[in-house]
C-alpha cells in the first residue's frame, strides 16, 4: 500500500495493480439437500492422490512404514481485494476499480461507504505520510434462524418456508446459504512534493481470511478440507481484537452490519443480558455502549433464544456472549499477544480449546498486545487423544496377557524357587556369621594402628600451632595414614613459604599502591583522550551537517558571480555584494568551528556556570545532525537559571555524550516519528537533567552493564564503550553528583542529579 501511494496514481496504475493481486481458494464441489437422510450431499467425492507402490522401497525403511497423502481439492483465482480506490482531501473518488460500486462516489458520506457502515473519513485526516489506517471487518450480516443442519424438520419447527438460500452459509449444516460478504479497508495518504492530496484505499477481500479458518480440520487425518463441518466440533475460528467474531465455519456466526442504517445488527446476548436490554427500550447499539463487557460468563447462563427466533440475530461477539465463558478464557491467554489452552465442558463434550494472537501491529492495532485478534481451535478431547487413547488399550492388551503367562510359569515353578531360596538363606546365614567374626578382629587391628599414627599427627599440629614451623612428622607408611602424613608436611613447607613472602610483601606494598595509583591515573588520562578522540569523530559528522547549508549558499554565490561575468553583467556593485555574501558565510563556518574547538577545551579549575547554558551548547552541536535524520528534539529548561560550579565543558561532553547515544539508538532501531526530550529543574535542593529518547530502551540483561568501561553493543567502528563509563567519572567523581537510566513504555531515559549547594 505504502508503495502504491508513491506513484502517481492513475486510473491505468490502479487497475493494473488491481489485476496483478490475486490468490487462490478453496471451494467445494454442488452440493443437494437429501430427503432419504436429511443431509446435504456433495455431488462429486474427492479422493487422495493414488501412488503406484504403497511399501517402503528399501528393507531398512519398511517397519511401521506410514503415509498421508494429500486430496486434490478444487481451487480458483480471485482478486485479493475488492476495491481500490484514489479519492482527493474532501472525499471525492478520482480513480477506482470495484466490485462493489463501480460508481465513483464521495466517501465522506458514510451513506456512500460499504454497507453504510465506514465512518473513517474524519479519523483518516489525522494520518501522516507513510501511516496506515486499518478498519474492523465490514459487512451485511447474513443470519438465521436454524442452528446446526438447516433441514426441512427443523425449518417447520423453526415456523419458515425450507428456502436455506435465504439464510446464512454455514458449511456442510448449510452448503447453500448466502455467504458473509465482507472486506477489511486499508487507506494511506498520498503526497506529492512534500504536500498531501488525497488517499489511496485497498477493500482486502474477507473471503481470503476465511481461507485460513475454514480449510482446517485440526483433528483428522488429513489437515485440509474444502468445506467445514462444525458438527464435529473441531474447527477453527477466528476473532478481532475486542472479541468479535470475524471468520467462522458458519457465516451467520460473524458480526455485521444492517446495510439499512449502517449499524451493528444486534449480537447473540445471554438471556439475562437479553431482559435488561427490552428493558431498556434503547437502541441495542446505545445500550451496549456503556454495558459491562465480559459480565459474569458461565455455563450456567442461557442463550436468548427470541433473537433467534424473532430476527435470525445470531452474530457473536464475545463482549456479550455470558453463556460462553470461553470467551473470557480466549481474551486472558492472549492479553499480552501469546498463545495458550484449556478444556472445557461445552455442550456436554469435554473440548480442548486453544487461541494464539494474530501478530499484526499497523495503524490502530499498533498498540495492541493482541494485535489484529486471535485464532481460536476447538476440538473434542476423545479426538484429539484418539490415537493416544488407541495406543494405551493396545499396550493394556500386552500388559495383560504378559502377566496372565507369568502367572501360570511362576505356578509351575513355586516348589522349586522355595526350596532355592531356603538353601539360600542357610548358606548366607554362615556366611554372614563368619564376616562379622572377621571385621571385627580386623578392626581391632586397625583401631590400634590407627591411634598411634594420629597421635603423632596431633603432636605436629600442636607444634605447628606454636610457631615451630620448621617441625616436620617422620612418614612411616605409604598407606592412607602415611599420604596424610605427606600432606601434612606439604603444607607445613607451604605455610612456612606463604609467611615469609608475606613478609616481603608487606614490606613492599606501599610502593606497589603508589605505583598502582599512578597507573591508574594516567588509564584513566588515557580514557579521558579515548572519549575525546570518539567524540571528535563524531563532531566531525555534525561539523559536516552545519556547514552543509552554508555551503550550499557559497556555491550559489560563486555560480551567480560566473553567470554574471558570462553575460557582462559582473560589475562592482554585483562583485561587492558577492564578497560580502560569502564573507557572512565563511565567518559562519568559521564561527562553527570555534564552538566545536572550544568545545573540546578541558576546564582546568573549577567555575559557576549556567546548566540551561551549557546544555543548550552541547544541543546546539548536534542540532542539525538530528534535523538531518529528521529526529524530533524538543527542549523544556526550567525558568529558574541553575547555577552549579564545577567543570563546564567535561559537563557539556556528558550531555553530548547522551544525546548522541539517543540518537545512535533511534537511528539503529529505525523508529517511526523519532523524539528526544531535554529537561532541567530544580527539585529537593537538586539540579535535575532528564534526556529520554524513544529508541526502544536497553535490554534489561545489559542495562546494569552500560556504565563499565568499554562495554559496548555498537560495531567496533561506531563505538569504544567508554563514553558512558567517562561520562559517570566526570559526573560522580569530578562534580559529586549522580547520574542514572532506567527505561519507560517507548525508550531510555538518562538522569543526572547535582547538589545545588556544592560550593
Amino acid at each position: 500500500m505504502i508503495f502504491l501511494s508513491k506513484l502517481d496514481l492513475n486510473q491505468k496504475i490502479l487497475d493494473s495493480f488491481y489485476e496483478s493481486k490475486n490468490k487462490d481458494i478453496t471451494i467445494h464441489s454442488e452440493y443437494y439437500y437429501d430427503d432419504e437422510t436429511n443431509t446435504y450431499k456433495s455431488k462429486e467425492e474427492f479422493k487422495s492422490i493414488e501412488r503406484d507402490k504403497k511399501t517402503a522401497t528399501l528393507k531398512d525403511n519398511e517397519k511401521e512404514f506410514n503415509y498421508i497423502d494429500p486430496i486434490n481439492y478444487k481451487t480458483k483465482n480471485i482478486p485479493i481485494y475488492k476495491e481500490i480506490s484514489f479519492f482527493d482531501l474532501n472525499g471525492v473518488e478520482k480513480y477506482k476499480v470495484s466490485s462493489l460500486n463501480k460508481e465513483k462516489v464521495d466517501v465522506s458520506n458514510s451513506k456512500n461507504t460499504y454497507v453504510k457502515a465506514e465512518k473513517y473519513f474524519e479519523e483518516i485526516k489525522k494520518l501522516k505520510q507513510n501511516e496506515i489506517y486499518v478498519s474492523d471487518v465490514i459487512g451485511e450480516y447474513v443470519g438465521t434462524k436454524v442452528i446446526g443442519t438447516f433441514t426441512k424438520e427443523k425449518a417447520k419447527k423453526a415456523g419458515i418456508e425450507f428456502e436455506p438460500n435465504n439464510y446464512g452459509y454455514a458449511g456442510v449444516e448449510n452448503p447453500l446459504g448466502k455467504r458473509f460478504e465482507g472486506i477489511v479497508r486499508f487507506i494511506t495518504p498520498v503526497y506529492k512534493n512534500g504536500e498531501k492530496i488525497g488517499y489511496v484505499s485497498l477493500a482486502l477481500d474477507h473471503r481470503h481470511i476465511q481461507e485460513y479458518t475454514n480449510t482446517v480440520n485440526p483433528t483428522n487425518t488429513s489437515l485440509k478440507q474444502n468445506i467445514s463441518d462444525a458438527t464435529l466440533g473441531n474447527y477453527a475460528f477466528m476473532w478481532d481484537y475486542e472479541g468479535k467474531s470475524i471468520a467462522h465455519p458458519r457465516d451467520y456466526s460473524i458480526l455485521g452490519y444492517d446495510k439499512n442504517t449502517g449499524e451493528r445488527v444486534m449480537p447473540w446476548l445471554s438471556a439475562d443480558l437479553a431482559e435488561k436490554y427490552y428493558q431498556s427500550n434503547k437502541n441495542i447499539n446505545e445500550f451496549l455502549k456503556d454495558y459491562p463487557k465480559f459480565e459474569e460468563q458461565s455455563l450456567n447462563k442461557k442463550p436468548n433464544l427470541k433473537q433467534l427466533k424473532e430476527d435470525g440475530n445470531v452474530g457473536l461477539d464475545c463482549r456479550y456472549l455470558n453463556f460462553a465463558p470461553q470467551c473470557e478464557g480466549w481474551m486472558q491467554l492472549t492479553e499480552n499477544g501469546g498463545y495458550g489452552s484449556f478444556i472445557i465442558n461445552w455442550s456436554n463434550v469435554w473440548k480442548l480449546t486453544t487461541a494464539a494472537a494474530i501478530p499484526y501491529y499497523t495503524g490502530k492495532y499498533a498498540n495492541s498486545k493482541r494485535g489484529f485478534g486471535f485464532v481460536t481451535i476447538g476440538a473434542s478431547v476423545d479426538d484429539f487423544h484418539a490415537a493416544a487413547n488407541k495406543t494405551k488399550s493396545d499396550v493394556l492388551d500386552i500388559l495383560k496377557n504378559q502377566t496372565e503367562n507369568m502367572s501360570e510359569i511362576m505356578t509351575e515353578n513355586e516348589f522349586e524357587i522355595k526350596s532355592f531360596i531356603k538353601a539360600l538363606i542357610n548358606e548366607l546365614t554362615i556366611i554372614t556369621f563368619a564376616m562379622v567374626v572377621l571385621i571385627i578382629i580386623i578392626a581391632l587391628l586397625m583401631s590400634g594402628y590407627l591411634s598411634k599414627k594420629i597421635d603423632h599427627i596431633l603432636i605436629g599440629t600442636k607444634k605447628f600451632a606454636n610457631n615451630e614451623l620448621d617441625y616436620r612428622i617422620k612418614v612411616t607408611s605409604k598407606d592412607e595414614i602415611g599420604q596424610l602424613e605427606n600432606s601434612f608436611n606439604e603444607m607445613a613447607t607451604k605455610i612456612e613459604k606463604l609467611i615469609i613472602e608475606e613478609k616481603k610483601l608487606n614490606s613492599n606494598l606501599e610502593q606497589k599502591v603508589i605505583l598502582e595509583t599512578s597507573k591508574q591515573k594516567e588509564q584513566e588520562q588515557l580514557l579521558i583522550q579515548q572519549t575525546r578522540l570518539a567524540a571528535m569523530g563524531e563532531m566531525i559528522g555534525n561539523i559536516a551537517h552545519q556547514w552543509r547549508q552554508p555551503l550550499n549558499a557559497l556555491g550559489l554565490v560563486l555560480q551567480n558571480l560566473k553567470f554574471s561575468y558570462d553575460i557582462g553583467e559582473l560589475n562592482e556593485n554585483m562583485m561587492s555584494k558577492s564578497i560580502n555574501k560569502a564573507t557572512i558565510l565563511t565567518n559562519s563556518m568559521s564561527k562553527t568551528i570555534d564552538d566545536f574547538r572550544n568545545f573540546f577545551k578541558p576546564n582546568k579549575a573549577k567555575e559557576e556556570f549556567s546548566i540551561n547554558e551549557n546544555v543548550f551548547k552541547a544541543i546546539e552541536l548536534v542540532e542539525s545532525t538530528f534535523e538531518h535524520h529528521h529526529i524530533k528534539l524538543e527542549k523544556h529548561f526550567s525558568l529558574e537559571e541553575p547555577k552549579f560550579y564545577g567543570f563546564p565543558n567535561e559537563f557539556s561532553q556528558v550531555i553530548l555524550n547522551i544525546l548522541t547515544n539517543a540518537k545512535d539508538a533511534i537511528f539503529e532501531n529505525k523508529i517511526e516519528n523519532p523524539l528526544v526530550i531535554v529537561q532541567t529543574k530544580i527539585e529537593d535542593s537538586n539540579i535535575l537533567i532528564s534526556i529520554k529518547d524513544n529508541g526502544k530502551g536497553i535490554s534489561e540483561e545489559i542495562i546494569n552493564k552500560i556504565f563499565e568501561p568499554y562495554f559496548t553493543t555498537k560495531d567496533e567502528s561506531k563505538g569504544t564503550g567508554i563514553g558512558l563509563y567517562m561520562s559517570k567519572l566526570i559526573i560522580e567523581n569530578n562534580m559529586g553528583g549522580k547520574i542514572e537510566v532506567k527505561n519507560d513504555d517507548e525508550g531510555a531515559i538518562f538522569t543526572i542529579k547535582l547538589p545545588i549547594n556544592n560550593n
